[in-house]
C-alpha cells in the first residue's frame, strides 16, 4: 500500500490562497470605494485570510512531522532553509489575519487604510508563499525528497512480495508432492 505524506496534500491550499487573495482583496477594496459593496463584504476577505493562516500553519506542522524521514535524503541545511521560509510565511500570514479582522472592528472612515495595509501584507505573503513553494519544489525535484517515502514503500512492497512468493512457492511444492504420490500409486 502506498501512503502519501500529509504535507504535500495540504501545502497547496495556502499557496493557492496566497496567490488569489490579494486579487480578491483588491477587487473588494475597489468595489467598496466605488460603493458597489458594503464594507461588510470585507468579512469574506478576512475569512479567506484566516483560512490561509490556518492551512499554512497546518502545512508547516505536517512538514515538521515528516522532517526526520526527509532529512535523511535531502540534508539538514536544505530542509532548514525551507522550514525558515515556511515560518516567515506563517508569521506574515498571522499579521495579515489580525489586520484583516481589525479592519472589521474600527470606524468605517479608517477601514480603507487598514484594508490597503492588509492588501500590502497579503502581497508580501504571496512573495513568501512563492519562495517557500519554490524551496519545497527544489527539495522534491532537485534533492529527491520524495525518495524518502519511495524507499520505505519499496521495502514494504518487497517484503509483501517476498511473503507472497514464499506462500506461492510452498503451495506449489505441496501440489507437486501430491502429484508425485498420485503418480506413484
Amino acid at each position: 500500500m502506498v501512503t502519501v505524506p500529509l504535507h504535500p496534500q495540504i501545502v497547496h491550499l495556502p499557496l493557492a490562497l496566497s496567490v488569489l487573495l490579494p486579487l480578491i482583496a483588491f477587487v473588494v477594496i475597489v468595489c467598496i470605494r466605488k460603493q458597489k459593496f458594503s464594507t461588510h463584504v470585507w468579512i469574506l476577505v478576512a475569512g479567506l485570510q484566516v483560512l490561509t493562516t490556518a492551512t499554512g500553519y497546518l502545512a508547516m506542522e505536517t512538514g515538521e512531522d515528516e522532517e526526520k524521514v526527509v532529512e535523511k535524503v535531502v540534508g539538514k541545511k536544505n530542509l532548514h532553509e525551507h522550514e525558515e521560509r515556511a515560518e516567515m510565511f506563517v508569521a506574515l500570514s498571522v499579521a495579515a489575519s489580525v489586520l484583516a479582522i481589525a479592519t472589521l472592528l474600527i470606524k468605517p472612515a479608517l477601514q480603507v487604510y487598514l484594508m490597503i495595509t492588509t492588501l500590502l501584507l497579503m502581497l508580501g505573503q504571496t512573495g513568501l508563499a512563492w519562495r517557500t513553494g519554490a524551496s519545497g519544489g527544489e527539495l522534491v525535484y532537485v534533492h529527491q525528497a520524495s525518495s524518502a517515502y519511495q524507499v520505505s514503500t519499496l521495502v514494504e512492497t518487497t517484503v509483501e512480495d517476498a511473503a507472497a512468493d514464499d506462500h506461492d512457492y510452498a503451495a506449489d511444492e505441496a501440489n507437486e508432492e501430491d502429484e508425485e504420490r498420485e503418480h506413484d500409486e
